[in-house]
């Protein structure tokens, strides 16, 4: 690859100039298909997420928009990068100040470019906006935007169409009539993603720095987590396997034949698994990017993980992991409770604080599915336009099409082997993307290294972590486990995850979930207070550390850790 920029790197916007991989790798850890960013990324969800900042209240209307290069995000060398200047300057109108920020997204990195002062920064009228919101998530139950957007977002998935009947022209129609929604969607999860960490925030001032209790033994579980939902209704269907010897022998035969046997050998257990995928299925790994698979597009990812779970006893159940969590939080409560006697405002502002945390951490994962099920209505168009593509020998494979970008999708339509030749080539490219190791900073102005001059993975030494090492992360999720480390890069990739293994992994998406329940542990390389690891794991009742950067890498698959989600540590045995 000798280009300079890739075929949908984008802009970075000068007047919001500093730019990350922190947070971007938690949403987009690979390379983004070239449909993936034409079709959704660029036009719409860009557009949507950089506008929500308004809808929050921490920007002007004028500040949200950039025709140009909307300040969210950009895409560079293939990647998501997001705005870390838009992210300061909430943080100065707040009060919490730009260093503040820097703190609790990526922990005041030594390589992040300074912040740069400008009279814009401050804003009284947006100040105030700020601390109305501010008050409205510590003390507001109900969330009526979105209530909105899932009600859209659901509606969209009950009526869609029967795809297999659609012409190639009107599955295009299809995709592309969905993506304006992301526009909407993206307000209730900026607001509510930004929001996330106002309530712990306020239990950790509260707390102290001397405090024996973490924030995170205090929060416990949020309680009604949509990304939740799906590790019971497997963890319930794998009570059914396990009863069942006909349906255990198929699993035991191998998880790929499993789909089409299973109606014969249990009709109860087919009904459960495709009511699943109808309620479930639009979640899978990678899931903001178009071009994964879901659930529904691919379902032995929802079957692999349910062969996994089947193999627990009753004794792992998730309901009584997390009344364990739950006991260990209201615990937790009650000695800082006791602790601020005689001081009724304090113990009134933290009960307001924790109850603050636990909901808006479920409307965080609520917003995040809105925008994943409009996404998974285009992908599944896609991904039947792709089937047909390669069923007449026009393209490789189905998922060939999303290295198409959106404005050559017209052209395939009414010729299409038109770019048969083009496709593979890209297709080459795209996955070379993946070698590249990436600068974790990026400055608008400032040179940018051309992407053929990026070392890659395959030559950028690691420091491997040896016996005896104690590695700090992020307290994530309360409790001490041991067990074996499996590095786990997606969840596609786990026949080799026995339960009790301690999963290791770069970053999870909801998809990973139910792997949680068949994990002693969870310790991931990113993730700050109030991102996805921690909200499920505490859902969950296992122990959990974040942050822990370098994990898949530094932590050697197969040895022995402890992993103690209090203090943040993972010890290698």
């Amino acid at each position: 690859m000798t280009d300079a920029r890739w075929c949908i790197d984008t802009e970075l916007n000068t007047r919001f100039p500093v730019y990350t991989r922190f947070n971007a790798n938690d949403v987009l850890p690979d390379p983004i298909t070239p449909l993936g960013a034409s079709m959704a990324w660029i036009p719409h969800m860009l557009p949507g997420s950089s506008m929500g900042y308004a809808a929050l209240g921490a920007v002007t209307a004028e500040e949200s928009i950039d025709f140009a290069a909307w300040p969210f995000g950009a895409f560079c060398y293939g990647h998501l990068y997001v705005n870390v200047t838009m992210a300061r300057l909430v943080g100065i109108r707040s009060g919490i100040g730009w260093a503040g920020i820097d703190a609790a997204f990526f922990g005041s990195h030594p390589d992040a470019p300074p912040h740069t002062d400008s009279p814009s920064d401050i804003n009284e009228e947006v100040s105030q906006r700020i601390a109305d919101r501010t008050l409205w998530t510590l003390t507001a139950t109900s969330f009526p935007d979105l209530e909105e957007e899932t009600g859209l977002a659901d509606s969209f998935r009950e009526q869609r169409p029967d795809i297999a009947r659609l012409s190639n022209a009107a599955l295009l129609a299809r995709a592309r009539s969905m993506m304006p929604y992301q526009r909407l969607t993206w307000r209730g999860e900026l607001i509510a993603g930004s929001q996330a960490a106002i309530g712990p925030a306020v239990v950790m001032s509260l707390l102290g720095d001397n405090s024996p209790i973490n924030v995170v033994d205090i929060i416990g579980p949020a309680g009604d987590v949509v990304s939740a939902a799906p590790s019971y209704a497997l963890w319930d269907m794998s009570r059914l396997v396990r009863a069942d010897a006909a349906a255990t022998a198929l699993f035991d035969a191998g998880v790929g034949g499993v789909a089409g046997g299973l109606e014969a050998v249990s009709p109860e257990l087919h009904a459960r698994f495709a009511a699943f995928i109808r309620e479930f299925g639009y979640r899978g790994p990678s899931e903001w990017d178009l071009g994964a698979d879901s659930w529904e597009t691919r379902p032995e990812l929802a079957l692999s993980l349910l062969d996994r779970m089947r193999q627990l006893d009753d004794s792992a159940s998730p309901a009584l992991r997390r009344a364990e969590s739950v006991e260990r939080a209201e615990r937790a409560f009650e000695a800082v409770h006791a602790s601020l006697a005689g001081n009724d405002e304090a113990q009134a502002t933290l009960r307001m604080a924790v109850d603050s945390a636990r909901r808006v951490a479920s409307w965080r994962e609520l917003g995040k599915a809105n925008c994943i099920k409009v996404l998974n209505e285009s992908r599944v168009a896609m991904r039947e336009f792709g089937r047909r593509l390669a069923a007449e020998g026009h393209i490789a494979h189905p998922g060939q099409i999303f290295m198409a970008l959106d404005e050559e999708l017209d052209l395939i339509v009414l010729e299409p082997g038109a770019l048969t030749e083009r496709l593979a080539s890209r297709e080459v490219e795209w996955k070379d993307l993946g070698n590249v190791v990436l600068p974790l900073f990026l400055q608008a102005g400032a040179p940018m290294t051309p992407l053929a001059d990026l070392p890659r993975k395959s030559v950028a030494g690691v420091v491997v972590a040896a016996s005896g090492d104690v590695l700090t992360g992020t307290p994530a999720s309360s409790g001490v486990a041991t067990g074996r480390a499996r590095v786990i890069l997606n969840p596609g990739e786990i026949a080799a995850f026995e339960p009790g293994d301690v999963l290791i992994a770069p970053q999870t998406d909801p998809s990973w979930t139910p792997l949680f329940v068949v994990a002693s542990a969870v310790v991931v390389g990113v993730g700050a207070l109030s991102s996805h690891a921690m909200i499920v794991s505490r859902e969950l009742g296992i122990p959990c550390v974040a942050g822990l950067e370098g994990a898949s890498e530094r932590i050697p698959d197969g040895a022995m850790v402890e992993v103690n989600g209090s203090t943040g540590t993972v010890t290698l045995l």
